[in-house]
């Protein structure tokens, strides 16, 4: 079965899945806050966040307003401005931290200066959402948090994933928020019910970098820009991971990696990792009392930039399993098999599957809204599914509204532990 939920401009999301924020009683859909966007450093994605912007304000009632952009050169900046209509110019983001008219600053900088400008821009009385990842060390990323918790400003980190309507909805699934939340699956349809404590989860997210920039210049490669793929790639799967455990860290992890052996200075090019994790106290007797073995799951992954995967997420538990389909980091559809009795039956064909207890499958489907003419003439969207930025942006706006300065989908415990987990990973394939 196949269900399709088209995105409601009223409400700001899809009306089958309420966001995490409005659902924990935190945030307000009726919401009428409008920001005023300030836009650090002008490259691809600080393009499509723009952009999105831009499609926010022509639908919400100008709730969102770009007023300023900084970069490194006033040409740069001024070409950014001139392309999307924008106010204001800085050649410099000291600068642009300093207008007055700023209420947030969205950090796309390289990887290596998000901590400086974040720290900039919250000295300078501004909210913050730091394009991921946060920082390339915890404790720079847990100094920020502390910081805006100091000046109660808003700190996020663009883990734009766990915004994704197919992902709140697999949220809700793997009961992951069920006592913030008071859901009740008495109410729900029998294949909609939780699927139980995940114990499997397999995750990969691998392109071809060729198809993103020349090796080894580019900063998806260049170790001084940031690059490697434990850093543009391994944040989402480690993310992933995350979901089911409310961020706790893994009680084991391993890791191994490709590190080209050639005289340029680049990051690894290629990552797989496995985690373990121990289930909560109350998941512990549930598995203890009723199937081996025991308290565990299991997590794995691979990312590269070798060659292009198919990109899928997938959480298996007790009762079945849930599958974003790619591209995971940015899914507009799930899938859920819910498992009948028997070995074989989480399965949808195959010669041992029991045709008279073949598991119900369900595919929900949450497509973006199209682009629009004003986009179109100002370069279009330049990558997959960035119109998927709005599910974040419009977070942060309602967040802001009701003074709440961190984000429920994607903690700072998350935020850090996903930091700390890279780190123990990466020094597993340098040593």
């Amino acid at each position: 079965m196949i269900t399709m939920d088209e995105y409601d401009a009223n409400l700001g999301y899809h009306s089958s899945v309420v966001p995490l924020d409005i659902r924990l009683g935190i945030t307000s859909a009726n919401s009428t806050k409008q920001l005023r966007w300030g836009i650090l450093a002008t490259g691809k994605v600080a393009h499509d966040f723009t952009q999105v912007l831009k499609f926010l304000r022509g639908i919400r009632n100008s709730q969102h307003d770009i007023v300023a952009v900084g970069s490194r050169t006033i040409d740069r900046a001024q070409s950014f401005a001139r392309l999307h209509n924008i106010p204001m110019a800085y050649g410099s983001y000291q600068e642009l931290c300093h207008d007055p008219n700023v209420d947030i600053v969205y950090i796309a900088s390289l990887h290596p200066d998000h901590k400086v400008h974040a720290e900039m821009a919250l000295n300078c009385g501004k909210h913050v959402l730091v394009e991921k990842p946060m920082t390339m060390k915890a404790e720079d990323a847990q100094y920020l948090y502390d910081l805006g918790r100091e000046k109660q400003l808003f700190v996020g980190e663009g883990m734009w994933t766990r915004f994704f309507p197919a992902v709140e909805w697999t949220r809700s699934l793997l009961g992951v928020d069920e006592e913030r939340c008071n859901d009740n699956d008495d109410n729900d349809a029998n294949e909609l019910k939780k699927i139980g404590n995940v114990r499997v989860i397999q995750a990969d997210f691998s392109i071809d970098g060729d198809d993103v920039g020349p090796y080894p210049t580019d900063s998806l490669y260049a170790t001084e820009l940031g690059g490697g793929t434990a850093w543009v790639l391994l944040p989402y799967i480690v993310g992933s991971s995350l979901l089911p455990f409310n961020g706790r860290l893994p009680d084991r992890i391993a890791a191994n990696g490709i590190i080209p052996a050639d005289a340029y200075d680049v990051g690894d090019v290629a990552f797989g990792m496995t985690m373990t994790f121990e289930i909560d106290n109350e998941g512990q007797q549930q598995q203890q009392q009723s199937s081996p073995p025991g308290n565990k799951a299991i997590a794995s992954g691979v990312c590269g930039f070798i060659a292009e995967s198919c990109e899928e997420t997938m959480y298996a538990a007790k009762h079945g399993r849930i599958t974003l389909n790619g591209p995971a980091h940015c899914p507009t559809s799930a899938t859920l098999i819910r498992k009948s009795s028997g070995r074989g039956n989480g399965a949808t064909s195959g010669s041992d599957v029991d045709p008279s207890a073949q598991p119900k499958t369900i595919t929900v489907e949450f497509p973006l809204p199209a682009s629009t003419k004003e986009l179109e003439d100002s370069g279009g969207i330049q990558m997959p599914n960035s119109m998927g930025f709005m599910y974040e942006i419009e977070a942060v706006r309602r967040l802001i509204a009701a003074k709440h300065y961190t984000f429920p989908q994607w903690t700072p415990e998350e935020s850090v532990n996903c930091i700390k987990i890279i780190e123990k990973m990466l020094s597993q394939i340098i040593d």
